[in-house]
């Protein structure tokens, strides 16, 4: 069977979503699976959203795949995704994971779609088309499939909930004084910066070449480095915001973040600002490489690990990832559509890159 042919079977996820009608119709292709929007088949169907005037009830993300390993690793894709938007596994808090697919059952003599006996629970979040395009785009290359999985590895590991990290809206997280938590947070690193380097965005340097040259930038790396963004969509103008938090610790007293600008929001302990991306990758090589990896050198190190060495390595590699897709700068394209040129938008989406 071919992707795209109608005798594939057919795969509950479990995956429901009411914002369809922000997104372009189904069906998405990707590499070895289809992703359409469906109506519920169940005898009392959820309800949905308003919008404007109209109300939009929920329908289900099914997959068709030449079989039920392969519906299986796209769910799986499209959830690590889901958590990717949202930056934490703030989602995976409240589950064991992606749910197991199960077949949608046709009744040969109705010629309906009907529920088995066993469906995955009903799912439910904002973006989960958005969610499904993404996935489409990240199954083409393999790279991508693994840099995702990298970065979900991490944020299974150790994350925060975005809104946990709002110094407007909570206070500063303290560190932790147990080691089991310190050790969370160096893996986490560690597998977040594999993420850049499934991506091919790490730093590439050596004895003879060195990344730094007496405390500066060797320019020929650097240079190197900036190539390879461009090639992959990144945009060197768009700095990034790192956050720091606190009095100074023993890690930024080793080596201190490059800002270049202090974030509008920054004041008494809490000192965030902005870092070129390319000052980014190399200060999350370093947290990888001299604090997270060689740990077992100096103790006094992971004591002064923070969540917020963690977030800003997984922040770092989600912009990298998103942006190579060609998503980064158009995740809220969707939101900006009107009757007049929806069609246009919505081709906009797809077309990324």
């Amino acid at each position: 069977m071919k992707v795209g042919d109608e005798r594939m079977p057919r795969f509950h996820t479990g995956l429901h979503t009411s914002d369809w009608h922000s997104y372009p119709d189904t069906p998405y292709k990707a590499k070895g699976w289809i992703v359409s929007f469906e109506d519920q088949a169940t005898e009392f169907p959820r309800g949905g959203e308003y919008s404007g005037d109209r109300f939009y009830p929920y329908k289900e993300v099914i997959i068709s795949a030449r079989d039920q390993v392969i519906a299986q690793r796209a769910a799986n894709t499209i959830y690590n995704v889901r958590n990717l938007l949202q930056g934490s596994n703030l989602f995976g808090m409240f589950s064991s994971g992606p749910q197991s697919v199960s077949p949608v059952i046709l009744l040969e003599t109705l010629g309906t779609p009907h529920e088995p006996a066993e469906t995955p629970a009903f799912n439910s979040s904002p973006n989960i088309p958005l969610a499904c395009l993404i996935a489409a785009r990240v199954s083409r290359k393999l790279r991508f499939v693994y840099a995702l999985a990298r970065l979900a590895i991490s944020m299974e590991i150790m994350s925060v909930p975005t809104i946990e990290l709002d110094p407007t809206h909570s206070p500063n997280i303290p560190k932790s004084v147990f080691p089991e938590a310190h050790i969370r947070m160096t893996t986490a690193i560690t597998s977040a910066y594999s993420c850049i380097e499934e991506l091919g965005l790490e730093i590439r340097a050596s004895q003879k070449n060195p990344s730094r040259i007496n405390g500066a930038w060797n320019p020929v790396v650097k240079n190197e480095l900036e190539q390879r963004l461009r090639q992959a969509g990144v945009n060197l103008a768009e700095e990034f915001y790192w956050n720091l938090r606190g009095k100074r610790t023993r890690i930024e007293i080793r080596r201190q973040p490059e800002i270049t600008k202090r974030a509008p929001w920054a004041a008494y302990e809490v000192r965030d600002g902005q870092i070129h991306i390319t000052d980014a990758i190399a200060y999350a090589s370093f947290l990888r490489s001299q604090i997270a990896a060689h740990s077992h050198e100096d103790k006094r190190f992971l004591r002064v690990l923070s969540v917020y060495e963690v977030s800003n390595t997984q922040f770092l590699a989600r912009r990298l990832l998103l942006e190579s897709l060609g998503f980064w700068r158009k995740l809220d394209a969707h939101r900006a559509i009107d009757l007049r040129n929806g069609t246009k938008r919505k081709r906009q989406i797809l077309s990324n890159k």
